[in-house]
């Protein structure tokens, strides 16, 4: 449940969760594609820790100047990352996150996406499409979410808890997932204390017989 710390080495949330949808060949080679934050750094010392041969990636898009610089070389001196400069062309959410997506996309590929992101993802859909839609654990172009069974707050305290720095991003708050983070969920959670969970929920559930045959295009 949100705010249970992960504890390095005792915990096999990770493990089990990569096991069950095949995410990652057993000691197999991954890039993490990290951003410098706790949920990406966290990834990418995890999975070392598992077994894996991890390399690690960071995508600089410069849009935040000497922050920008300072995240690029945070990644490639603590966590060895490649630092690739992907600028876009309009700087929007998905545009950023297509550019991502496109950088070595020969190559197996982890994110550090949560369970919290989870939660955001399944509301933001809900309001702008009606639509239930979740993270896939492992996406048709080679991107796997090792970490979709943990908190935001279990990475942030696994990192704490081995002694590994992380950054926090300053544009965080001005994006969708950062309204949903700090405004809309807060009071969910004043409705119901369960808001997360039961939104979790909606992320996990296979789509009903009534939603299949809405979907079907053949009549009956």
């Amino acid at each position: 449940q949100p705010g249970v710390r992960l504890l390095p080495m005792s915990d096999d949330r990770v493990e089990t969760h990569v096991r069950a949808r095949d995410l990652i060949p057993p000691g197999g080679e991954v890039v993490a594609l990290v951003s410098g934050g706790a949920d990406s750094t966290c990834l990418w010392h995890a999975l070392r820790g598992l077994g894996y041969r991890v390399s690690a990636l960071h995508v600089d898009h410069g849009l935040r100047g000497a922050e920008s610089r300072e995240d690029a070389r945070f990644c490639r001196e603590m966590l060895g990352a490649e630092v690739v400069e992907a600028p876009p062309a309009r700087p929007t959410e998905d545009a950023l996150r297509e550019l991502r997506y496109a950088v070595a996309s020969d190559r197996l590929r982890a994110t550090g996406h949560t369970a919290s992101d989870q939660v955001e993802t399944v509301l933001y859909r809900l309001v702008s499409s009606g639509a239930a839609g979740g993270i896939k654990p492992k996406r048709e172009d080679g991107v796997v979410r090792p970490l979709l069974t943990l908190w935001r707050e279990d990475t942030e305290g696994y990192c704490r808890a081995v002694g590994l720095e992380f950054r926090v991003d300053s544009s965080n708050p001005d994006t969708r997932r950062g309204l949903l983070r700090d405004e809309v969920l807060p009071l969910l959670r004043q409705l119901h204390p369960a808001a997360e969970r039961n939104l979790l929920r909606l992320a996990e559930e296979r789509p009903s017989r009534l939603d299949e045959l809405l979907a079907a295009r053949d009549g009956s």
